[in-house]
């Protein structure tokens, strides 16, 4: 369609028109630079009727048992494994994720991911009896279930555009949710495919998708989702929190992190070169968990560097079988990489390998900066590429008051042989996630919380604490007295008198309680008596 699209945007109490023009998404493949084919963009009213189909198909589905919903998902999760070779396919043309880091990023996770979340909702999810005081609420009981907030709006990045959707998909629809997920326009069909495959054990219209940038992204946010997760960068993220917030939804953001791994003098150095280079390179960086920065204690700082100077220029690169490091995953974030790496070198940064990009397809080489500060993009900013930057310091406490003083605070890890002392170190921390001598993985277990502090965002994902954003408290308070309480109207001195005892009761003061059952017989009478006929 080539005319001009509207949608409606508050900006404070105003409404302002914003354009919404549907295009072919035009993409390349990081590998070689061959043009993939383009992706139709949604139209407003596509984006509209997105909704509206989800919001049909959730009310039927809400009201199927856990179990049985349960036992759809997990027969897409397995759908999903059996056909993964379709999944690393995808993601290697459009992301240029090589095979073998796509089979255990992208592949392996659903049945066990599926399971984790369903065993977070039967522990978690399901109704919880409340205690109440039989005294004060006699003959009263009281329960609390978390029910479907209804239709939850997924905006998806492009790092990992398909289990990186496991942990809004999968909880989202467990608690019986319907979902409309906007994939990121790098990596629209990779995301689509694990709608698709879902949508095989689900009710027709549960899942749905819009393709398109973040234009499309805001018209969903108008379009009357019950919430929204995002995963992005902060200026989106915080858009669109501010969007949700004059809506009156929920929203969950993960805005990004840079993931510092402190080394200390007494760590296995075998272990920590090996755990930090994995950890720093897995997925070329791209993740919101990779390690970054390295604060390294002063006197190993040149045994640790001449380590990564060694081991970091023979890990493989290119498009081949088995290699270590493919491509960055589009040209913008390739800019990004190069420009931060320049800062550094002019900024006083000792390059120790790499910095140089391959000429071929989007491909950059693991590159180590030694003798970074604060002053350098590399350090203060998230690069989200094969970089890691050294900055030498002089004990754990230096380590972690620099962590603390960053833009972002989503994860750090410790790397030592004292675990007393690391978990004492791991209490300074202010950031969501803290590992001792590893990183990153913990992401991928569906109990436990993902989230992060300062400029990562608020959300959490994974485990029950995630589950505000899917779902709301109910009360449910029954009643099995015949007699009308005490309390009611009309009112009278007995009843004050009764309030006078129940709080002396309630300060340990007993000398009136005696009163208590006559004064309460008392007004139920009177109560009666004037309600009656």
């Amino acid at each position: 369609m080539s005319q001009e699209l509207r949608v409606v945007q508050k900006s404070g109490n105003s409404k302002a028109p914003v354009a919404l023009r549907p295009r072919p998404i035009e993409r390349v493949c990081p590998l070689d630079l061959r043009a993939l084919a383009p992706v139709a963009s949604a139209t407003a009213a596509e984006v509209s009727q997105a909704v509206a189909k989800a919001r049909v198909a959730q009310d039927a589905w809400r009201r199927l048992p856990f179990a049985d919903r349960a036992s759809a998902l997990k027969r897409a999760a397995k759908s999903l494994l059996e056909r993964r070779f379709e999944a690393l396919e995808l993601v290697r043309d459009e992301m240029g994720k090589l095979e073998i880091e796509g089979l255990f990023n992208e592949g392996l996770g659903p049945v066990d991911f599926m399971n984790g979340w369903i065993g977070v909702i039967k522990a978690h999810g399901q109704r919880q009896s409340i205690r109440l005081n039989p005294l004060a609420f006699p003959g009263k009981s009281a329960s609390i279930d978390l029910v479907p907030r209804g239709v939850i709006g997924v905006i998806a990045p492009w790092n990992f555009p398909i289990a990186g959707l496991y942990r809004a998909l999968f909880p989202a629809l467990l608690t019986g949710n319907g979902v409309v997920i906007k994939p990121s326009e790098y990596t629209p069909l990779s995301s689509a495919w694990l709608a698709e495959v879902l949508a095989t054990a689900l009710p027709d219209g549960l899942i749905q998708v819009v393709h398109g940038d973040g234009a499309v992204g805001q018209a969903l946010l108008g379009a009357g989702i019950d919430a929204c997760v995002f995963t992005g960068s902060p200026r989106a993220g915080q858009a669109v929190a501010l969007r949700c917030a004059e809506l009156g939804i929920p929203s969950s953001l993960e805005m990004g992190g840079k993931d510092a791994a402190i080394v200390l003098a007494d760590c296995d150095l075998d272990r920590t070169v090996a755990g930090v280079t994995h950890w720093a390179l897995s997925n070329v960086g791209q993740s919101c968990g990779a390690l970054e920065i390295a604060y390294v204690e002063a006197h190993i700082a040149d045994e640790f560097v001449a380590r990564l100077a060694k081991t970091w220029p023979k890990l493989r690169m290119g498009p081949e079988d088995y290699a270590d490091i493919g491509p960055l995953a589009n040209r913008k974030q390739f800019a990004i990489v190069q420009a931060h790496v320049a800062d550094a070198l002019a900024k006083g940064a000792t390059l120790v390998c790499g910095g140089q990009a391959t000429g071929q397809g989007l491909f950059f080489q693991p590159t180590v900066l030694d003798n970074c500060t604060e002053a350098m993009a590399v350090v203060s900013e998230e690069t989200f590429g094969p970089v890691l930057a050294v900055v030498r310091v002089e004990g754990a406490a230096d380590a972690i008051r620099r962590i603390n003083q960053g833009k972002y605070g989503l994860g750090a890890s410790i790397w030592t042989t004292d675990f007393d002392r690391a978990e004492r170190l791991a209490e300074r921390l202010d950031v969501g996630v803290v590992d001792v001598n590893n990183h990153s993985f913990t992401g991928a277990i569906a109990p436990l919380p993902w989230s992060g502090t300062r400029g990562t965002g608020f959300g959490v994902a994974n485990s029950h604490h995630a589950l505000g954003v899917y779902t709301r408290p109910r009360a449910l308070v029954i009643d099995r007295n015949t007699a009308p309480e005490p309390f009611w109207m009309p009112f009278d001195r007995t009843l004050w008198q009764m309030g006078q005892a129940l709080s002396e009761a309630q300060l340990f003061d007993v000398r009136n309680a005696w009163k208590l059952p006559y004064l309460m017989q008392k007004r139920v009478a009177t109560v009666r008596k004037f309600f009656g006929k």
